[in-house]
C-alpha cells in the first residue's frame, strides 16, 4: 500500500511523503471522498487503511503492535511520526491530538462500524450540492462529506433530489461564506431549509421519490471519461439531467416542498 496524494492536498501534507509498505488486508476498506460524490451516483471510492480492531475502536501503533498486526504498527508508526512534525500546534508547541485522536474526534470513524444498509452521502465542499445513494454499508466516508441513514430506497431518493437540486441550491446560496470564486461549502446550512421527513402517505414525496429514482437511473448510464476530473463528472450527469427534463421536474417539486 502507498498513501494517496492528489492536488487537493493543502500545506503542508501536499509535500510530505505519504506512507508506504504492506498492511494486514483486514484494516483495508472502500473510503467515500467527497470527490468521489456526483449527482445520483457514486464514483469507485479509493482503498484506505482503516486501523479499527473488531470492536470498532481506533488503533495506534502501539496497540497493533500489542495486538499482533506488525504491518499495520509500522504503517502507524510512521504516520505518526508525520503527524507529530506536521500537525498544527498549539501556543505552547504541544499537539492539540495525537493522531488517534484526531482519526476519531467526536467519533467521526467509530461510530460508522455499526453502518445501516443504505445511506445517503454529499460533499460538503464546492458551490453545488452533489449527493448520491450508498447502498453498501462496508465504505466509510471522509470527513469531505456528510451522511445519514434511510429507512427505505423511496426516502433515500427523495433526499438526493432534494439535496442535488438547483431549487435548494439557490436557497442556501444566501447561506454560504463568500470566497473569490463564489458561495463556497455547504456543509450543514442545508439543513436550515424546512425539509421535512420523508412520508410515504404524502403523495409529493413519493413524487421526488420516483423522481430521484429516474434521476439515479440516467446518472449511472452517463458516460464519463476516466482523464476528466470529479467537477466534469457532475457537470456532465447535469447536463443529461437537464437534458432530459428530469431537473426541472425535480425543481419544480422541491420548491413545492419547500413553500412557506
Amino acid at each position: 500500500m502507498r498513501g494517496r496524494k492528489s492536488g487537493l492536498d493543502k500545506p503542508p501534507w501536499n509535500s510530505v511523503e505519504p506512507p508506504e509498505g504492506p498492511v494486514e488486508a483486514r484494516f483495508l476498506r472502500p473510503v467515500v471522498l467527497g470527490e468521489t460524490i456526483l449527482p445520483y451516483r457514486l464514483l469507485t471510492p479509493v482503498l484506505g487503511v482503516i486501523p479499527t480492531d473488531e470492536r470498532g475502536e481506533v488503533m495506534d501503533a502501539a496497540s497493533a503492535a500489542r495486538a499482533g498486526f506488525p504491518h499495520l504498527a509500522a504503517w502507524l508508526r510512521d504516520a505518526e511520526a508525520k503527524w507529530a512534525h506536521h500537525a498544527t500546534k498549539k501556543a505552547d508547541g504541544s499537539r492539540q491530538f495525537d493522531l488517534r485522536a484526531q482519526l476519531d474526534h467526536l467519533h467521526k470513524l467509530s461510530v460508522q462500524f455499526a453502518t445501516p444498509p443504505l445511506r445517503v452521502a454529499y460533499a460538503k465542499a464546492g458551490t453545488l450540492l452533489a449527493a448520491c445513494v450508498i447502498d453498501d454499508p462496508l465504505p466509510v466516508i471522509d470527513h469531505k462529506a456528510y451522511w445519514a441513514s434511510a429507512r427505505t430506497r423511496d426516502e433515500a431518493h427523495c433526499l438526493t433530489a432534494v439535496l442535488n437540486s438547483e431549487t435548494t441550491r439557490t436557497r442556501v446560496a444566501a447561506m454560504q461564506a463568500r470566497g473569490q470564486w463564489g458561495a463556497r461549502h455547504v456543509d450543514k446550512l442545508i439543513w436550515e431549509l424546512p425539509i421535512p421527513d420523508y412520508d410515504a402517505r404524502n403523495p409529493l414525496h413519493r413524487g421526488l421519490a420516483r423522481a430521484g429514482a429516474r434521476a439515479e437511473t440516467l446518472a449511472a448510464a452517463v458516460p464519463l471519461r476516466e482523464t476528466a476530473g470529479f467537477r466534469a463528472h457532475r457537470a456532465a450527469i447535469r447536463r443529461a439531467l437537464a437534458g432530459a427534463g428530469i431537473a426541472a421536474e425535480i425543481d419544480a417539486l422541491v420548491a413545492r416542498l419547500l413553500a412557506p
